[in-house]
């Protein structure tokens, strides 16, 4: 019998627009990606989690690194420069060289934020989403069996998910990784325009939800990220705050 949290599902945001569409450029991109994924693997815990900074500035392209290892990428690009067409291109490869690099088989969950889609910003059919991804994926021995917890399937019940999405977060998603076996390979979670759904003014970020934002959320609990987990966001390089959120300092 399907759980009740289940049927709250947001299909919506497990899809991208561009899917199918044939991907051109960018390899520096999944360049980079790929070396993130390969540095996640082998870097140790006691390491500084610290984003890295993935710049695309309209024709202008740069890499920014945060200190310490690359615990994670944000995208930064302005509108219409493509994050959503690289982020659709790095789950449904189109082209034959990223096929063959096969960064698709490391997703672990994904999630793609639309401003004109209020179900796809809420945070607790994010929660819920990731959940339902993790399982399906069968990357995670182990994982399906956790969530068996009555206190786990209470917390991701319709409106308890949404009252507390950061204890919900943690122990549906974040702990019970913690305390899995890692797996082969590194594994990234992609959220994509999580600039979506903040208001973004004077350098202050506030929430247009009483449950808050996933991007709140995320750089909230970015702490509990297992070793072995990429966070991989994009966001427009207008959103300063956003990208001080993530990597504790404003970028140009």
């Amino acid at each position: 019998q399907m759980q009740p949290w289940k049927k709250k599902l947001c299909k919506m945001a497990q899809t991208s627009l561009l899917q199918g569409k044939q991907f051109y450029c960018r390899e520096w991109v999944f360049h980079k990606l790929q070396h993130c994924l390969q540095e996640k693997a082998n870097c140790s815990s006691s390491v500084a989690n610290k984003p890295s900074l993935v710049a695309n500035s309209g024709n202008n392209t740069g890499v920014l690194s945060g200190k310490g290892a690359a615990w994670g990428v944000l995208l930064v690009g302005g509108p219409g420069s493509g994050k959503t067409a690289l982020c659709t291109e790095l789950l449904w490869p189109s082209s034959a060289a990223n096929l063959q690099r096969g960064l698709h088989r490391q997703a672990l969950a994904f999630h793609f934020c639309r401003a004109q889609d209020s179900d796809t910003l809420c945070v607790g059919g994010f929660i819920r989403g990731l959940v339902t991804q993790i399982c399906r994926s069968g990357l995670i021995q182990g994982y399906e069996d956790k969530l068996r917890d009555p206190a786990i399937q209470s917390l991701l019940q319709p409106g308890e998910c949404e009252r507390n999405p950061g204890e919900a977060f943690k122990r549906c998603i974040l702990l019970p990784l913690l305390g899995m076996k890692a797996p082969q390979q590194s594994l990234f979670l992609l959220v994509d325009s999580v600039d979506e759904g903040c208001n973004v003014s004077e350098g202050e970020q506030t929430s247009t939800s009483l449950s808050g934002t996933i991007a709140e959320l995320l750089a909230g609990h970015f702490e509990f990220f297992p070793p072995w987990l990429l966070l991989l966001c994009s966001a427009r390089k207008q959103s300063k705050a956003i990208t001080k959120m993530f990597t504790g300092e404003y970028r140009a």
